[in-house]
């Protein structure tokens, strides 16, 4: 099946369910501003509009496309979220209760930016029920086309169901030429889908999770794009550049159509929701999520290749709570987190036990996964962060992440088997070493 041909379709799957996608138009072109009246229209039958952007997208691509708007008897009212500490919009429950505080009365929303812009309008307007649109700026992150947020609340990465886009907007140029970090972070986000998949299948055969192998397949034909020859991502090769688009786009309609973040988002996304929250607790600053997730990655691919070389298993004892000094004033709700997962982990220890669940898993996973040493070669060639001082971001803290991640999330992942089999705690530090500090 081509994923494109199913946009706004109904159709059952071999999977046995029956998938629907709501968004109805992915639009990458140079007249993607000119369009934008005509194909809204389509969607509703009012004309007021609110363009949701910041600083530098109202100036990228709001301005202009108010104009097109406007020209066609559009009536258009503007927020420009302001910037957090460290010098971008933050999405938390502070920032949408403002934004929601602000929505003016009109008959939807056009979300005009990336991660932080998308996701506070996504969030926004499900809870007023109003219908929204995203006009990207650059090809940075797979949420534009999920169904989830993924907000800071109470300081700790959460995930939450939403609504997505009636369509994406793109101009291929403002895409080529964003800065170079955004496009390097949508690598990172999107180099950590053979791992992903690899934890939805460990929690498939470990708790019977819901797996959908045409979601799982959904990009594979535009991986060779990024992964064979990720130096045209860094020269800003046009094709090389839309694959990565449309493989970040179609990342989040398979998550739309699971109803979960399964497709795109494991054990290796742990490491940057991990950052993240450190630095809301001391005030560190934090680099962008993609860019985090691209080490996640390769940490997670390590991770991998240690548990293919088992011969023997031998199990170990997780960790029984978590480290409430680490976590200061997040502790309380991360608690709450790793205590639902807890008889999670003496589930896995038991079924560990079973050969033949193993070995089946083993096989799926080694189909799977790439090797540490291709992630770390695309993400190189490519020019994406690779090293902790790519991310500006000393060796022990990232230790320290590493070591705690496995703390904030109630579902489990490869993190969580590495505890249970003996490789962490113990080989954070030559993973670090090896493919993590240079």
């Amino acid at each position: 099946m081509n994923p494109e041909a199913l946009l706004d379709t109904t159709f059952d799957c071999e999977c046995g369910r029956r998938h629907h996608i709501p968004v109805k138009n992915l639009i990458y072109s140079e007249e993607a501003l000119q369009r934008l009246p005509e194909v809204l229209s389509s969607f509703i039958e009012g004309r007021r509009i609110v363009l949701v952007a910041d600083e530098r997208t109202w100036d990228i691509a709001g301005r202009g496309a108010e104009e097109f708007l406007e020209k066609s008897s559009w009536s258009t009212e503007q927020i420009i979220v302001p910037d957090g500490l460290h010098g971008s919009p933050v999405c938390n429950e502070t920032t949408h209760d403002w934004l929601s505080e602000k929505l003016p009365s009109v008959d939807m929303a056009l979300a005009i930016g990336c991660g932080v812009i998308n996701d506070l309008t996504k969030w926004v307007t499900f809870d007023h029920d109003l219908p929204y649109a995203v006009l990207a700026t650059a090809a940075t992150m797979n949420g534009f086309t999920a169904a989830n947020v993924a907000p800071s609340l109470k300081g700790v990465k959460s995930l939450i169901r939403a609504r997505p886009p009636l369509a994406v907007f793109a101009v291929p140029s403002v895409i080529i030429e964003a800065p170079f970090e955004l496009t390097a972070a949508g690598l990172g986000d999107t180099i950590a889908k053979p791992m992903s998949t690899a934890d939805w299948i460990f929690n498939h055969f470990f708790y019977e999770e819901y797996f959908c192998r045409y979601c799982s397949e959904m990009i594979n034909t535009l991986e060779p794009y990024y992964f064979d020859h990720p130096e045209d991502i860094r020269n800003r090769k046009p094709a090389a550049i839309e694959a990565l688009l449309n493989a970040l786009l179609y990342s989040g309609i398979a998550m739309t159509l699971v109803g979960t973040s399964a497709p795109a988002s494991g054990g290796e996304h742990l490491l940057s929701h991990t950052l993240d929250m450190m630095s809301s607790v001391d005030g560190v600053a934090h680099d962008l999520h993609g860019r985090q997730v691209g080490l996640g990655t390769l940490f997670s691919s390590a991770i991998y290749d240690h548990i293919f070389q088992i011969e023997n298993l031998t199990f170990h004892n997780s960790p029984a709570n978590i480290d409430k000094t680490f976590w200061g004033p997040l502790a309380e709700n991360v608690h709450q987190q790793y205590e639902q997962k807890k008889p999670m982990l003496h589930v896995l220890r038991e079924k560990l036990s079973n050969g033949e669940i193993w070995q089946t898993f083993l096989a799926a996973c080694r189909d799977q996964v790439r090797s540490p040493e291709q992630i770390k070669n695309c993400l190189r060639a490519a020019g994406a962060a690779h090293t902790f001082k790519d991310i500006n971001c000393s060796r022990s803290r990232l230790l320290a992440a590493i070591l705690h991640m496995h703390e904030i999330r109630k579902r489990p992942t490869v993190i969580d088997l590495a505890w249970i089999l003996g490789i962490l705690p113990d080989a954070a530090d030559e993973i670090i070493n090896q493919w993590l500090t240079a």
